[in-house]
């Protein structure tokens, strides 16, 4: 299986902004994922595919799972707790694209984020994972 990263632009993805007891908390939601078109990286994820991996992520999620995220990411799967800066809070589809929301937390990698997007920042949001890929660029296999 093939280390996959995808890059989706800031305006597939929006700011939201919560109050909590502590201040204000940042959350990205939107677009992790497209189904059945082409990507920048020339892959095609089947809405199939799309569908198992976020059904299995949320399902971790739901069970108390933890799953975190880092600002840019390294070329494996291994997530690097120096450098997380989010917390996937929730995962769903919606047509043919994988949609999740995500909180930043006061990691230093999240601050950085934090302060980025305070200060006019867009940022966006890559996803990676792992599968196989066919000549055509189709995915199978597909897991985040």
């Amino acid at each position: 299986m093939l280390t996959l990263k995808e890059n989706l632009t800031y305006d597939q993805a929006k700011i939201v902004t919560e109050a909590t007891q502590d201040g204000k908390s940042l959350f990205m939601q939107g677009i992790f994922v497209q189904g059945n078109t082409r990507n920048q990286n020339s892959r095609v994820y089947p809405v199939n595919e799309i569908s198992k991996a976020v059904k299995a992520i949320q399902e971790k999620i739901e069970t108390g799972y933890s799953v975190l995220g880092e600002a840019d990411h390294p070329d494996d799967l291994q997530v690097n707790l120096d450098r997380v800066s989010h917390l996937i809070e929730k995962m769903w589809m919606d047509g043919q694209d994988g949609y999740g929301r995500l909180k930043l937390l006061p990691t230093p990698m999240g601050n950085i984020c934090k302060t980025l997007i305070e200060n006019g920042v867009k940022l966006g949001v890559s996803s990676r994972g792992s599968g196989n890929v066919t000549e055509s660029g189709s995915v199978s296999e597909f897991e985040i």
